[in-house]
Order: C-alpha cells, then sequence, then structure tokens
C-alpha cells in the first residue's frame, strides 16, 4: 500500500508545487499589475469553479468506465495551460488560460483519488486521504515560499509564472508509477443517505470556502507589500499540510471530524473579519488551514466508503464543491467592497458543520 500512496501522493506534491503559485499570484497578476477590478478577480474564480464542476463529473464518471489512472494522467498533463497566463497583458485572456488549466486539474481529481482508493483498503482510507492532503498542501507550501521569495527578490513574476510548467511536467510522469486495482467497496444500507448530505455540505461549505486570494488581497490591502501578502497562502497550506498528515492517524467518526474542520475554518474566516493586525491575520490564516485539512481528508474518505460507484461518487464530491466555489466566489467578490465577505463566510460553514453533524 505505501509505494503507491506515495507515487500518488508524490505527484500531487509537484502539482502543487506548481500551480498553487500560479493560484497565489492569480490575484496580484490580475487586480495589482493588470489593474483589474477585485470583483473581476472573483467571477474570474467563480467561472473557474463553476465551470470546473462540469469536469469534475466529468471526470469521476470517466474514471468509473474507463482506466482511472488514464483519466487522471490525461487531465494531469493539460494542467499547465494555466501557467501561460504570464503569456498574456489581457485580463480576460489570462483568466481563460488559467480556468482552461484548472478545469483540467479539476477533471483529474476525483480520478486520482479513486486512484488512491484503489490502492488502499477501508480501514487505510482516512490515513492514505491525510498522506494525500499533506503531500499536496506541502508541495503548495513549498510553492508559495519561492514565490515569496521571488516577489521579495524583486524577480519578474511573469518569469516565476513559467518556471512552475517544470513542476506540473514532473508531477504527471510520477502518476504513471502506482499500479491501480478494483477498488474495495464499502456497502451500508444508510450510505446514499450519507453519501447526499456530505455532498450537500460540501456544496455549502464550497459557498463559504473562497479562493484564498481574498485573504491576499486583505493582507495586501493591510500592509501594501506582494511577498507579505503572498505570505498569507504558505501559513495557510503548511498548516493544512500539517494538518491532514496528523489527523488521518486518527481513528474517530469521520463524519464528526468532518462538521468540526467546518466549524474550525467557520472561527478562521471570523477572523479575518474583525481582526487587523498582520500577526493575527496570520493566525487566522493558520486557523482556517487546520478546517482545510480536517475537510480535505474526510469528506473523500467518506465518500469513498460509502459511494456505489467510488470515482463517480468522488467526482460529485468535486462538483458539489465547485459549484458551491463558483457562487461563493462571486459573492465574495461583491461583498468584499462593503466589508461583509468573511461574515458571509462564517456564517455559512457553520450552516455545513450542522448538516454533517445532523448524520446519525
Amino acid at each position: 500500500m505505501q509505494k503507491d500512496v506515495y507515487s500518488i501522493a508524490f505527484s500531487a506534491f509537484f502539482a502543487d508545487l506548481g500551480y498553487q503559485a500560479v493560484l497565489a499570484a492569480l490575484p496580484l497578476y490580475l487586480v495589482v499589475i493588470l489593474h483589474a477590478p477585485i470583483y473581476l478577480y472573483g467571477i474570474a474564480e467563480g467561472l473557474n469553479y463553476g465551470v470546473g464542476s462540469i469536469f469534475s463529473t466529468l471526470g469521476g464518471k470517466l474514471s468509473d468506465k474507463y482506466s482511472s489512472k488514464k483519466v487522471a494522467l490525461l487531465g494531469n498533463s493539460l494542467i499547465p495551460l494555466l501557467s501561460l497566463t504570464a503569456l498574456t497583458f489581457n485580463p480576460i485572456l489570462a483568466v481563460i488560460l488559467f480556468a482552461t488549466g484548472w478545469w483540467f486539474r479539476n477533471f483529474r481529481t476525483p480520478a486520482r483519488r479513486k486512484m488512491l482508493a484503489s490502492v488502499t483498503s477501508a480501514k487505510e482510507r482516512s490515513e492514505a486521504y491525510g498522506i494525500l492532503h499533506a503531500l499536496d498542501l506541502g508541495g503548495g507550501a513549498l510553492a508559495v515560499t519561492y514565490l515569496v521569495l521571488s516577489l521579495y527578490l524583486g524577480i519578474s513574476l511573469r518569469l516565476v509564472l513559467l518556471f512552475t510548467v517544470i513542476p506540473l511536467i514532473v508531477s504527471t510522469l510520477v502518476l504513471l508509477i502506482p499500479k491501480v486495482r478494483q477498488v474495495e467497496k464499502g456497502e451500508s444500507p444508510i450510505g446514499k443517505s450519507i453519501v447526499k448530505r456530505v455532498l450537500v455540505a460540501a456544496a455549502l461549505f464550497g459557498f463559504s470556502y473562497y479562493s484564498f486570494g481574498f485573504p491576499i488581497l486583505s493582507v495586501y490591502s493591510s500592509s501594501g507589500k506582494l511577498y507579505l501578502a503572498a505570505a498569507t497562502y504558505a501559513f495557510f497550506l503548511f498548516s493544512s499540510a500539517l494538518t491532514g498528515y496528523v489527523i488521518g492517524k486518527v481513528k474517530r467518526n469521520p463524519t464528526r471530524m468532518l462538521g468540526l474542520g467546518y466549524v474550525v475554518a467557520a472561527i478562521g474566516s471570523l477572523g479575518f473579519e474583525v481582526l487587523r493586525s498582520l500577526p493575527l491575520l496570520y493566525i487566522s490564516a493558520l486557523i482556517i488551514g487546520i478546517g482545510a485539512g480536517f475537510v480535505e481528508t474526510f469528506e473523500p474518505t467518506i465518500i469513498s466508503l460509502y459511494s456505489e460507484k467510488t470515482g463517480t461518487g468522488l467526482g460529485y464530491l468535486s462538483s458539489a464543491r465547485s459549484i458551491g466555489l463558483f457562487f461563493g466566489n462571486v459573492i465574495m467578490g461583491i461583498l468584499f467592497t462593503i466589508d461583509l465577505a468573511y461574515w458571509y463566510a462564517f456564517a455559512v460553514s457553520l450552516i455545513a458543520s450542522l448538516v454533517v453533524f445532523s448524520i446519525s
């Protein structure tokens, strides 16, 4: 189990080592360099996730019909399209290039998660998804670190974005290594009810689980420094990666752990609304990261255990989150201008937690 789990997880590591730098740079590139309005960034992120929900569903269904490994490789190989945002000075074209690469990232996500389920038993599942999340966001944290250092040293942002193509190619090559098999099913009389409620909660949480570009812009507004703003994302990624690794080893009721994650994320959002000093904003980013570590470990664990068709269920999970993120980012973009965005995120995260805690 361990060899294949770590092969899949290290593919995620290299993927995030590339595209997370682009993700963190996008709000700065659009708003600060190309002078696009903040609401356009909110619409852009909504577009990424809204259309991305279709790609998630399609990727999940195809991974059940065909080889999950082939579907994952196809999607992963096209993610570098988002790095090409560096080649344009047009905000609309930059959004289109980023969105296309992001859609194929969504396309491969359920297939890659199914690959992980196929190389683990039911008892190993939460730990495996915790390892995946840890290496996934660990790569992302390093990506934001080199982005921050590059901005601090005055290296061209466009040059950094083009560099991200290299780890994305390595990610696809590493994904060739693991050998997949038929997924072990986790049937249960209440399985369908559990899956439906978790999907509803995932969509609701998506309404509050905004792109982290908004906290990045909040810190930039407070500090006026690009590198300090980008560092916000590093705090989030490091704490989320560490949480995923640790929490995956905890053998507790996964639905309760998921609900707890939603509550923690809500507290972090509240921090961005009521706190103003830079150190406290960084602490809020750490708290949101802890919540995300819970969520990204236990959501796929529950779906993989109770879905009749694993790939399709995981595709619906990614799709539900993307639909929520579509509306959430658009709403956040609008509310951000009147200082109500984080209150909204706080309230909706708590509602999502109530849905999950209602599961018996």
